[in-house]
């Protein structure tokens, strides 16, 4: 298993967001305490990151030049995320049935054993599991009805929960990934998460709930 995690230095929902102090490390050493001892690549554009992890067990490389004009250009409506991760899987995993997981630093409460308990779905008959909740609530869409007859009024339990990925970690092999050009399969297993593995740091609100869980725990 390998884990390969993209670390931006600047942010703009939230600057410096992975560099924001929780407790009394950085965000994004979070992640990287929990997995340590696992083989775990960091892609960064930030020279201050890659300096500070060039004598740890992390393999941390500093971020191709076109990947950070794809960013910054205006014309280029996507992330190039998924560039990065088949340029991350043809320089440095060799067997196509490796599992490869991509967590995400703005999760800094999810757990190593969460992970490798969502990764044994890919023995289950799904060929990529990703990170969502689940929301029981009553749900739109362009203003339409998602999970609920508009007609009547439904018990708020009785409702089909919502799905919506969070984007806390990808689970998947680099054949599924070559075989479909993204993170999702043909048959994806949505692994649920609860506060406070859940919680994703995207803005300034995010932060703050963050910070309360931390120092309640």
């Amino acid at each position: 298993m390998k884990f390969f995690i993209i670390i931006k230095h600047n942010s703009e929902r939230l600057p410096s967001k992975n560099f924001l102090v929780l407790g009394e490390k950085p965000l994004y050493k979070h992640l990287l305490d929990e997995l340590d001892g696992e083989d775990v690549y960091v892609d960064t554009d930030s020279g201050l990151l890659h300096q500070s992890l060039e004598h740890s067990s992390v393999t941390c490389y500093m971020r191709d030049k076109k990947f950070i004009d794809l960013e910054l250009d205006l014309d280029y409506k996507v992330s190039p995320v998924l560039l990065m991760i088949e340029n991350f899987l043809d320089k440095h995993v060799d067997d196509e049935n490796e599992i490869i997981v991509t967590p995400h630093v703005t999760s800094p409460f999810v757990k190593l054993s969460t992970i490798l308990d969502a990764s044994e779905y890919l023995n289950k008959g799904y060929d990529t599991v990703q990170a969502c909740t689940l929301h029981k609530e009553f749900t739109y869409f362009d203003g339409k009805p998602v999970n609920f007859e508009e007609h009547v009024v439904q018990k708020t339990q009785d409702l089909k929960p919502v799905i919506m990925g969070n984007g806390a970690f990808f689970i998947f092999t680099k054949k599924t990934f070559k075989e479909n050009n993204n993170r999702a399969g043909k048959n994806p297993y949505f692994y649920p998460l609860n506060i406070p593995e859940s919680i994703e740091i995207d803005d300034k609100d995010d932060w703050n709930l963050a910070k309360r869980v931390y120092e309640n725990n």
